[in-house]
């Protein structure tokens, strides 16, 4: 027997038996709940779990982003983050400890996204910044390209490499209160190079707060997922979220006919 308090008075009960759950005797499935989506069914989620997304950084953004994807299944994560975690960036990288202060950032991303991911989820984590050879590469073998890095310069790179492969790439942005994503197709359309021909100057010290950063780092999460699992996204309509305003506005991008990723793009490999 217990004793319980509603609204102040003091109660005697006798707790019931637990009611039996329907799914007691199945075996243990984690991805049931999101396999309730009408776009998200089993042969979609094994597409997930047969999967490998390469993405720059997993900091502020690309944290939230790459723990989403560890949670819903992702088979192989490959990031680039370089650095050592100072103390100021706790406000915002999910991934991160502070007993990590003063360590390279990678290793502490690597643990936590395996604690996150299914026990056969398989994470890889490189202490530098992503150059073009790099990105090259692990094209060969990766289905889906992430820029979630600050610079335009990392971005750009893995958005040349994703077309040049012909594999779907996503980029995600924020300064301040204003958030940016975009899908860009394997082959179709406009790229980020259309939009950003060369990489603009970089301000180190930019305004951030966690719930923005995280925010645009889940909608591109929620993105790449439908794009490993075979449903429709908004291919090359630039997506701007103002979270101050509360505004949110998709503008489709016109393709640069002269582009040169662009154009790459439709060379033999």
């Amino acid at each position: 027997m217990t004793t319980n308090t509603v609204h102040g008075r003091s109660q005697n009960r006798v707790l019931e038996p637990a009611t039996e759950h329907p799914f007691d005797h199945e075996p243990p499935d984690r991805h049931r709940r999101q396999k309730l989506l009408p776009w998200l069914d089993d042969a979609a989620q094994e597409r997930i779990y047969g999967s490998t997304v390469l993405i720059a950084r997993v900091g502020g953004l690309g944290g939230p982003l790459t723990q989403s994807l560890a949670m819903a299944g992702v088979g192989r994560i490959i990031f680039y983050h370089d650095g050592n975690l100072l103390d100021e960036d706790l406000h915002r990288m999910v991934l991160m400890s502070p007993d990590g202060v003063g360590r390279p950032r990678a290793p502490q991303a690597i643990e936590s996204l395996q604690r996150r991911g299914r026990p056969e989820t398989r994470v890889e984590g490189f202490d530098a910044r992503i150059r073009p050879q790099d990105a090259a590469r692990w094209m060969e073998v990766a289905d889906l390209a992430i820029g979630a890095a600050p610079t335009y310069e990392e971005r750009l790179t893995l958005g040349d490499a994703a077309r040049r492969a012909g594999k779907p790439f996503v980029d995600a942005a924020m300064y301040d209160d204003e958030t940016h994503l975009l899908c860009v197709h394997p082959s179709e359309g406009a790229c980020l190079r259309c939009l950003i021909p060369e990489s603009p100057k970089w301000r180190d010290d930019f305004p951030v707060v966690a719930a923005v950063s995280a925010t645009v780092g889940n909608m591109a999460a929620y993105q790449c997922l439908r794009i490993l699992a075979g449903a429709p996204v908004p291919w090359g309509r630039l997506i701007h979220f103002d979270l101050e305003s509360m505004d949110f506005r998709k503008t489709k991008l016109p393709q640069n006919r002269e582009c040169p990723t662009c154009i790459a793009g439709t060379e033999p490999i």
